[in-house]
């Protein structure tokens, strides 16, 4: 039986008790289809109290799905290169203190994240996560029809620059073939509850498909104000040897730069593929896939 206990009305569960699973050993069948239907419910999973190497996150993350290919921009850990190694602090500025979903500017988005805190300053960088069902659900049911038909670019962003400066517009254009570019629908259907939810981030978006960059603009500012709201809100205040796993589809996050000069270092594993998911029947639209 594992316990979870609810963060918020809108998003986020803490997971008291995970039997079944024994460091340096692969996590059981049994446990990973539960620990996937927690996490289709709640979107969010925090493990606060366990001992985690690298291994065990790439391990964790290799029994929801295949594991993606390594970031274009980030450094491996030296004991598993499926793992990145997030440090930041000194002169070293964070790139994530905005609100998105990772890697959207890719055809095929990580269907997970699992995210380990190492090292973390005595007060500040937290994370917050967003609940794109919340935030679709809390939209006027005219807006929620106009968006429907829409479609919007999905693009390096703010990555451009991190590129340049490392080496000028040679770095650059190889960073944004590399990394590619994409179109999803504003309003996407999650493959395995059927729930719809907004899929823009201020981050990734750059305009919708259709409209003038004006008008692209003044709807997606519209929709950014609302990811903003705290009513669709989880924050999460990190201690060494936290762990949090989120679904890509359906939320987005906020990792909070509030500690410079001060290091916090993160270890993180990207699931490309969600091969439970897969075999799962699709639930009706708002109907939720399991009970906690």
């Amino acid at each position: 039986m594992i316990r979870v206990e609810r963060v918020t009305a809108a998003i986020g569960g803490t997971v008291t008790d995970l039997p079944g699973w024994v460091s340096g050993e692969p996590l059981r069948p049994d446990v990973a289809a539960r620990l996937h239907e927690l996490l289709m419910e709640h979107q969010v999973l925090v493990f606060p109290e366990r001992t985690w190497t690298p291994t065990d996150l790439a391990d964790l993350g290799r029994s929801f799905g295949d594991l993606a290919p390594r970031h274009h921009d980030y450094v491996t850990h030296p004991d598993d290169g499926d793992v990145v190694v997030l440090e930041w602090g000194g002169e070293r500025r964070p790139d994530a203190a905005e609100w998105h979903a990772d890697l959207t500017y890719r055809t095929e988005p990580p269907f997970a994240s699992i995210l380990e805190a190492v090292e973390v300053p005595r007060v500040g960088g937290d994370t917050l996560w967003a609940s794109m069902y919340s935030v679709h659900d809390s939209l006027s049911e005219g807006v929620r029809s106009e968006l429907a038909e829409l479609s919007a670019v999905h693009d390096l962003g703010a990555f451009r620059g991190s590129s340049w400066l490392a080496g000028g517009q040679a770095a650059l254009e190889d960073a944004i073939h590399r990394a590619g570019v994409a179109v999803h629908p504003i309003i996407a259907h999650h493959p395995v509850t059927g729930r719809p939810y907004l899929n823009v981030s201020e981050s990734f978006t750059r305009w919708v498909i259709g409209h003038s960059a004006p008008e692209s603009q003044r709807l997606l500012t519209m929709l950014f104000d609302a990811i903003n709201r705290p009513d669709h809100h989880m924050r999460l205040r990190w201690r060494p040897g936290m762990v949090a796993i989120w679904d890509n589809r359906g939320t987005q996050h906020y990792a909070v730069a509030d500690y410079l000069p001060h290091r916090r270092v993160m270890h993180r594993v990207a699931v490309a593929t969600d091969r439970i998911g897969q075999r799962a029947p699709v639930a009706s639209s708002g109907d939720s896939p399991v009970d906690s």
